[in-house]
């Protein structure tokens, strides 16, 4: 239940009639003409309600406590705002005082510095004087090398630009070489086939030259035979000679045919030997040719 709630609590306080009932004194009061009517014995007590005043006070009280605390709180931030204030114009008045010796101090540095710079300018200025002096025929010369190197970077410009186009004429003719290479590689793959075929004909025709010596070989031997036997018979007939002159036509005729077939013989080995030193000769020459060939398509 709220304070604030209204109940109902009889008054303590004596009505109008009670009071006037309760007056010493029964008469009736001067200059009255009508007697006041009697209150019935058993008439029911009216009871006043009066409105409670609880919550306005604890609204004051509260209203006291917050401005209470309101009124510290503004009391203590003014007192802190006052410190603050107080510290500040301390510390303005010692920037001030720093600003001012400071002012002096710059002032004073900025004489000694004038001075300063006015004396470098000075020693500047004859260092100067004495440096062109000094330096001016170097300056001149040094002028007229510039001038020199300027034509010679302009020559060597020129000469660049000019190496430049030729690299690019080399550039394009190297891609020529490039595109003729490419277009040979297919040709120079069937010169490579066309080379170990050749390769395989002359290890054959090798072989073949190889047995033919043999056989020429064989062959001389059989020559070289037939020689000395020609030899032995021509000695044999010589022989003869000497020791019958009766030798009968007969037996001459008969030598005769013999030494006959032996020269058709050696006639016909010499024809076939000059026919095949001729074929070795041609073999050769072939086989020379081949080998050239070979190198000039290797290379």
């Amino acid at each position: 239940m709220r304070r604030d709630d209204d109940v109902e609590i009889p008054s303590l306080t004596l009505d109008q009639d009670e009071v006037s009932e309760r007056r010493p004194g029964t008469g009736v009061p001067k200059g009255s003409s009508t007697p006041t009517p009697a209150r019935p014995a058993h008439a029911p007590i009216v009871v006043h309600k009066k409105p409670s005043l609880a919550g306005i006070y604890f609204l004051l009280i509260l209203l006291l406590l917050v401005s209470g605390g309101a009124g510290y709180w503004l009391w203590q931030q003014n007192t802190q705002l006052k410190n603050e204030l107080y510290g500040a114009k301390s510390e303005i008045q010692n920037l001030d005082h720093q600003l001012l010796a400071a002012d002096v101090s710059a002032n004073k540095q900025g004489e000694t510095l004038e001075e300063t710079l006015k004396n470098h300018d000075s020693e500047i200025r004859k260092l100067w004087g004495v440096a062109y002096d000094t330096n001016r025929p170097a300056i001149a010369n040094n002028t007229a090398a510039i001038n020199d190197l300027q034509k010679k970077l302009s020559t060597m410009r020129d000469d660049m630009s000019t190496q430049s186009k030729l690299i690019a004429v080399q550039a394009d003719a190297f891609n020529e070489v490039e595109a003729g290479y490419n277009k040979l590689v297919p040709s120079v793959a069937s010169i490579d086939d066309t080379v170990k075929a050749l390769a395989t004909k002359q290890e054959s025709q090798v072989k073949l030259i190889t047995a033919q010596v043999g056989q020429n070989q064989a062959q001389q031997l059989s020559l070289d035979q037939i020689l000395q036997d020609l030899t032995a018979l021509q000695k044999k007939v010589d022989a003869l000679d000497k020791q019958t002159a009766d030798t009968s036509v007969s037996d001459m005729v008969s030598i005769q045919q013999t030494l006959t077939k032996h020269q058709d013989a050696i006639n016909s080995s010499d024809a076939f030997r000059t026919q095949v030193n001729a074929e070795i000769i041609r073999l050769r020459k072939q086989i020379n040719q081949l080998m050239l060939e070979q190198q000039l398509s290797s290379q």
